[in-house]
């Protein structure tokens, strides 16, 4: 009867984003491949201190419905609910959607103590099983397979406030030569994690993606490296534009650049 009740209370309480969820769906699935199933209604969630519990809306694109497992992990990518060792918990962990649906997820914090001075990043699964062939309202020559989504909980204490608008110009930049290819090394000297969407060299007029990693974040008060490895890096010196850009909390990117200089030894 309790989680009859407060399931209730959670959908009342986000009726009035459905209409603008819905609306959204068809404008995000034109845009994502056709296989990007389980929508979630943010890129990330920013969970401040002194918050129990927040909702988040599920949409589920497919034109089929999908059983959905959900958990909250340190993002391991071999991650399951049973290796699941994370303060959150997200409920329902199981249920259907039926195609073009919402649901509302409860993401639940147990309140084991986390650091005060910097933030702390979770992530949650969303595992989705596409149905049988049997179960399918059409033929599809289609193969339909299991996909994992995952998205960041960051967890924020009190006293870091709201991050600064500004803050992207604290981070420090150093670039050098490892073998044939260029590093660039990143200093996070901030209590906020910093995503990167992408970190670029500007060449001679010419840009140059750094390598994806699955976790392209640098986290607070540390560093982290981003590796250059196209051919045209073996004979770069001298200084060269590096372009980035930072993911806020609201999932836009904050573009910033930094004019660095190629080092031979690692610094």
């Amino acid at each position: 009867m309790y989680w009859l009740k407060c399931n209730n209370m959670m959908v009342k309480r986000m009726k009035r984003y459905g209409l603008t969820l819905l609306l959204c769906m068809g404008f995000i699935s034109g845009l994502a491949p056709a296989n990007a199933g389980i929508m979630p209604a943010s890129t990330r969630i920013i969970y401040q201190e002194g918050t129990t519990e927040q909702s988040l809306m599920l949409a589920n694109t497919n034109p089929y419905p999908v059983m959905v497992q959900t958990w909250i992990d340190n993002g391991a990518i071999d991650g399951t609910p049973e290796k699941a060792d994370a303060p959150y918990i997200a409920l329902p962990a199981v249920f259907r959607m039926q195609p073009n649906t919402m649901q509302g997820l409860r993401i639940i914090y147990n309140q084991r103590p986390l650091p005060k001075d910097r933030e702390s990043v979770f992530w949650l699964n969303l595992y989705e099983v596409p149905p049988t062939k049997s179960e399918r309202s059409s033929p599809s020559s289609k193969v339909k397979m299991t996909m994992n989504t995952q998205m960041k909980i960051f967890y924020r204490p009190k006293s870091l406030k709201e991050k600064p608008q500004n803050w992207a110009e604290n981070m420090q930049f150093s670039l050098f030569r490892r073998g044939d290819m260029l590093v660039v090394r990143c200093t996070n000297p901030t209590p906020y994690f910093a995503s990167f969407a992408s970190l670029k060299l500007d060449i001679s007029g010419k840009q140059y993606a750094s390598e994806q990693k699955l976790d392209m974040m640098t986290p607070p008060f540390e560093r982290a490296e981003y590796e250059f490895k196209h051919p045209a890096m073996r004979n770069v010196s001298g200084t060269v534009n590096l372009q980035f850009q930072l993911i806020d909390d609201n999932g836009f990117n904050q573009a910033g650049s930094q004019t660095v200089t190629v080092n031979t030894v690692e610094r």
